[in-house]
């Protein structure tokens, strides 16, 4: 067979062979051209905040075929990870994903800075965790009801922790206490760790707190979850734990995460991302990890965020003043 003709031949068949190989069979090669995305998060590795960004990142990377990068920037409680995604470039390639203290910061640090709601960019609403209201497993407390019975009779009884005055453990707290007409004593901690460590002694008596937190010593006997607090219904990691609104306090709020970009990204930019966001969200893998945690995948677009950023600064502002919360 001629040179050629031959070269012909394997040319046609090769074409016919990638022709034959589906279009979803591999994640799209990154574009050498294409910069690596920062995701740029407030607190240090470890924590529920970080586990959502690493997941998100390393799916999204697949999806668009662009490598994302996790940064962890601590410290200023929040405001240092804020203000490097507020000054970054809207040209897509700095991001951030923060959890609801980008909606408390602001009454409680005259000095942030920054505009949370004019500064940045909101892409996309990614997801839910319900906030666990959790006793120790020898406190004598079987429901809500009970909890919120033995706190009227002595209000003195019960001591809840959080990761210090002004964090959304300690203002979902007061928000509870309003809600259900009782009193407990603010312990406040650095850090959700050292808070856990002595519900799990039994130093202090009710910690609210995203279900990663407890979930471990749920399973070991060590601490009892009375009730979530929830928008939705029940959630599968907990399956036996009713709402709070079914125990009878009206008591909805979650923790949610979001991603945000610069102000002034582009709305194409913006649009690409929400649409890697809600794929990797319908990923049985991502949809499992997610179950497994007591997390509610939500995918919702940049109105939707900012509305609900809108609606807590508004919420937690008041709050945070009526009650004279300060750091």
């Amino acid at each position: 067979m001629p040179r050629t003709a031959m070269l012909r031949r394997l040319v046609l068949a090769l074409g016919l062979a990638l022709a034959a190989v589906p279009a979803n069979a591999q994640a799209p090669a990154p574009s050498p051209a294409a910069p690596p995305v920062r995701i740029i998060i407030a607190w240090p590795p470890g924590g529920t905040t970080d586990f959502v960004t690493r997941l998100y990142a390393r799916h999204l990377g697949e999806l668009l075929g662009q490598s994302f990068v996790v940064e962890n920037r601590p410290g200023g409680g929040g405001s240092i990870a804020w203000r490097a995604v507020a000054g970054a470039r809207p040209d897509g390639t700095t991001l951030l994903l923060t959890e609801n203290s980008l909606a408390t910061a602001p009454p409680l640090m005259p000095d942030l800075g920054l505009d949370v709601r004019a500064d940045f960019t909101p892409v996309s609403l990614l997801v839910d965790y319900p906030s666990v209201i959790a006793v120790p497993a020898a406190l004598p407390v079987q429901t809500l009801a009970e909890l919120v019975a033995l706190a009227r009779r002595d209000p003195n009884a019960l001591n809840f922790g959080s990761m210090g005055n002004g964090s959304s453990l300690h203002l979902y707290t007061e928000v509870l206490q309003d809600a259900g007409g009782f009193r407990m004593t603010h312990v406040p901690y650095r850090g959700a760790g050292p808070a856990f460590t002595d519900l799990v002694a039994g130093r202090i008596q009710v910690l609210l707190a995203a279900p990663p937190t407890v979930l471990g010593a749920v399973r070991g006997g060590q601490v009892r979850v009375l009730a979530i607090g929830t928008a939705g219904g029940r959630v599968p990691a907990f399956p036996n734990v009713p709402t709070a609104r079914e125990a009878g306090v009206d008591f909805p709020l979650a923790y949610w995460y979001g991603l945000f970009g610069p102000r002034g990204l582009d709305a194409s930019v913006a649009a690409r991302l929400l649409d890697g966001v809600r794929r990797a969200n319908a990923l049985p893998e991502v949809q499992a990890r997610f179950a497994e945690q007591g997390a509610i995948p939500r995918g919702e677009d940049g109105a939707a965020l900012a509305r609900l950023l809108a609606e807590d600064l508004a919420r937690w502002t008041a709050i945070i003043r009526e009650k004279g919360i300060a750091q």
